[in-house]
């Protein structure tokens, strides 16, 4: 049975994408506080006035910015959660891939959302009421489907492996050459997003394992 979608992206039309699209870049560069309408105005070439109008003040056109990008990744998490064949032994990896996919991939803003995404999991209180509205719906699915593709975690160690999963992705999420660095790479270099997305799988996959194993379960039984 398919899962139910979340709040999704909302329609806009050409202008206020460019704005949305302007303002991300800007809040990403300066944060909230350092951040200014005009210079957001200036980014997306459109007048204050225009700004205003379509967003009103700072804090709503923030909060767009989040619904937007926030919209188009549980989209395409949805869409991978929904293809999972819970039957197949790799399902568990591929729930995690599902996770962490749509982050690093188009739909996830590249690094000037990452430098928000981040943030925000840790942010002010505006901050956390967005990832109440915009994020735990969905996070809630990704738990449910942790649990059923490794019933050995319980619903609690589920709980815990989603958010231990997330705090990888988001430790790589920026990508700012950090990992690579500690891996010996030359300054620069950045290891494929797609050998990326493997890893952060791999590791997860096998920290989600050995969580299961922590609580005294079985983790050898199918799903």
């Amino acid at each position: 049975m398919a899962l139910a979608r979340t709040q999704g992206r909302q329609v806009t039309d050409s202008a206020t994408e460019k704005i949305l699209v302007a303002a991300e870049e800007v809040f990403a560069q300066w944060g909230f506080d350092g951040t200014g309408m005009k210079a957001i105005a200036e980014r997306a070439g459109v007048s204050q006035g225009l700004l205003h109008y379509h967003f009103g003040t700072k804090d709503h056109l923030y909060a767009e910015v989040i619904r937007h990008r926030s919209g188009m990744i549980n989209d395409r998490r949805l869409e991978l959660l929904n293809a999972v064949d819970f039957a197949r032994a790799d399902a568990l990896a591929a729930v995690i891939e599902a996770l962490v996919r749509p982050p690093l991939g188009p739909e996830g803003g590249d690094r000037a959302y990452a430098r928000i995404f981040s943030g925000l999991i840790v942010g002010r209180e505006r901050d956390q009421a967005l990832v109440r509205e915009c994020y735990d719906p969905m996070a809630l699915q990704f738990v449910a489907a942790l649990h059923r593709a490794c019933p050995a975690l319980g619903e609690e160690g589920a709980g815990l492996g989603y958010a231990f999963t997330l705090g990888v992705l988001i430790s790589v999420i920026a990508r700012d050459g950090r990992p690579e660095r500690l891996m010996g790479a030359q300054d620069g270099a950045l290891m494929e997003t797609e050998a990326l997305i493997q890893q952060v799988v791999a590791y997860s996959e096998g920290g989600l394992h050995a969580l299961a194993r922590a609580g005294g379960k079985d983790t050898n039984k199918g799903p």
